[in-house]
């Protein structure tokens, strides 16, 4: 009831100000935790605690996302967890139960929709909003200039059908004996991709993948229904990534014998990356040589919308915080438009309210990533690296001759419908 009422006394007056009719508004402690990188939100921070004493006791931690589960929990068991968590949408459903949502009597659905982009809306689910969203991190592809010019190309691929039937086999390079000495994408194997998972997911988005559905009833899986109820979008999605590290296919391009994709098109051997926006900066950094840009990823030439996926950030109240007034003033404060938007540019992504959106972004790689956020979206995925594994081991299979797609994608499902 407490948490309830302090919520909606901080909605209803929330601007994004960090000041009431009274002053500043009083915090006291409060710890946040979180898998989104650090270097946004620790500045905010650092800005507020300068200007209002009462901030110099709020706190950022970042956890890598493979260790933030089992730390969130030996913390929580030892009596001194965090009072706020910043992870991406990939962490909802393992952390749900630990969070106190807004109720949609405290942050209207027709509010939160009028506020956020589309896909930023994974965190209203069935009973509340789980999160204040803050920032996406959307996949792009990332090209060589160099290679495609050289090629006669001048531009990255705007549909799967144009770099499949137009520039593959011109930007291909093997040998002989099937030796791939230059790659076009790394698809088909999954451990030495990446983004494996954010490109699977790209493409199951594109395929009118109803991903899982969130009810009263529980987590329904959707993967392998469509929108349109035209098609099995993971079966499709599973046939179509597979045929790129198959040596009898056409479209041979990458093989478990390479080093992870970004390596290797760093080092000029793979012509596109799959990536997220915010590792333009890295790309640079590490190869300041590179002549490269960033573009859309492709969609497909007779599909009616555009799609690609993302990594969402959002704030969330845990239930266990001993200072509930203080960490719903902090997460107003820092869940504002304007205040979100600049920690979600000083971290490297992308903002997600509407407004900021729609006005673009003339960065080098902002300009991409906002148009990017705009058609991105994600899933509840149960637990990132259990479907990793499943993931793998359903891509492997194939690969493999040890099941057929159908058989393959079939028991991929079967091992999602656990892990909720």
């Amino acid at each position: 009831m407490v948490l309830g009422l302090v919520a909606l006394a901080l909605l209803a007056s929330y601007n994004g100000s960090s000041r009431t009719e009274d002053g500043v508004v009083v915090t006291g402690p409060v710890q946040i935790w979180g898998t989104m990188p650090g270097e946004g939100i620790q500045l905010m921070l650092r800005d507020l605690a300068e200007q209002f004493d009462t901030y110099q006791d709020v706190s950022y931690r970042y956890i890598a996302p493979v260790d933030f589960e089992s730390t969130l929990i030996r913390a929580l068991a030892d009596g001194r967890g965090p009072d706020i968590i910043l992870t991406s949408h990939e962490e909802l459903v393992s952390t749900r139960g630990r969070i106190a949502p807004y109720t949609y009597e405290q942050f209207p659905l027709r509010d939160i929709r009028d506020r956020y982009i589309e896909g930023a809306q994974i965190y209203a689910l069935s009973d509340g909003l789980y999160a204040l969203p803050i920032a996406v991190d959307p996949m792009v592809l990332f090209w060589n200039r160099d290679i495609l010019a050289t090629e006669g190309f001048l531009s990255a691929p705007r549909t799967w059908e144009e770099l499949i039937n137009v520039q593959f086999d011109d930007l291909i390079r093997r040998d002989f004996d099937r030796t791939i000495r230059r790659g076009v994408v790394a698809m088909g194997e999954y451990n030495n991709v990446r983004n494996a998972f954010g490109l699977v997911s790209m493409l199951l988005a594109q395929g009118g993948s109803r991903g899982v559905v969130d009810s009263v009833d529980g987590y329904q899986i959707s993967l392998n229904q469509s929108i349109n109820n035209s098609g099995n979008p993971i079966r499709t999605v599973a046939d179509f990534y597979t045929r790129f590290s198959k040596p009898a296919n056409t479209l041979y391009s990458w093989n478990r014998s390479f080093s992870e994709d970004r390596a290797e098109f760093i080092g000029e051997g793979l012509v596109f990356y799959f990536g997220y926006g915010s590792e333009g900066r890295t790309i640079e950094r590490l190869n300041p040589n590179l002549n490269f840009d960033i573009s859309e990823v492709p969609q497909g030439a007779a599909a009616s919308v555009r799609r690609t996926y993302g990594k969402f950030y959002g704030l969330s109240l845990l239930r266990t915080t001993d200072n509930a007034s203080g960490a719903y003033a902090v997460m107003g404060l820092l869940g504002g438009a304007d205040i979100a938007d600049t920690i979600a540019i000083n971290s490297g992504l992308t903002p997600v309210t509407r407004q900021t959106v729609a006005a673009g972004s003339n960065d080098t790689y902002g300009r991409v990533s906002f148009q990017s956020a705009a058609i991105a979206y994600g899933w509840l995925n149960p637990d990132p690296q259990a479907t990793d594994v499943i993931f793998a081991t359903m891509m492997q299979d194939i690969n493999e001759n040890r099941g057929t797609v159908d058989q393959s994608t079939s028991d991929a499902l079967e091992r999602l419908e656990f892990e909720y």
